[in-house]
Order: C-alpha cells, then structure tokens, then sequence
C-alpha cells in the first residue's frame, strides 16, 4: 500500500506543490514562493521515496 501512495505522491502532489509555489511567485511573494516550489517538491519527494523504500 505504501508504495501505491509513494507513487500517487510523486505523479499528482510533487507537481501541484511545484505549480502552487510558482503561482504565489508569480503573485509578488518570489522568495516564498521559490521556498514552496523547490523545497515542498524535495520534501514530497522526499517522503515518496522513504514510503516506496520502505514497502520493499
């Protein structure tokens, strides 16, 4: 099951993560949002990779 969720996370959360972070960039807030985009991407991915590792 985990690796299931790994995988939801990479193909649908990673990328929305990344879009919310550059629509708030676009916003005016480029410092937080270039914060959000990169490091809330890693962070899911991050979390993807353990939970995938972790199903084996």
């Amino acid at each position: 099951m985990d690796f299931f969720i790994g995988i939801l996370l990479i193909i649908f959360v990673a990328p929305m993560v990344g879009i919310i972070g550059r629509w708030i960039e676009n916003a005016g807030r480029e410092g937080l949002g270039k914060t959000l985009s990169v490091g809330g991407y890693l962070l899911v991915l991050g979390i993807a990779g353990w939970l995938i590792i972790r199903s084996f």
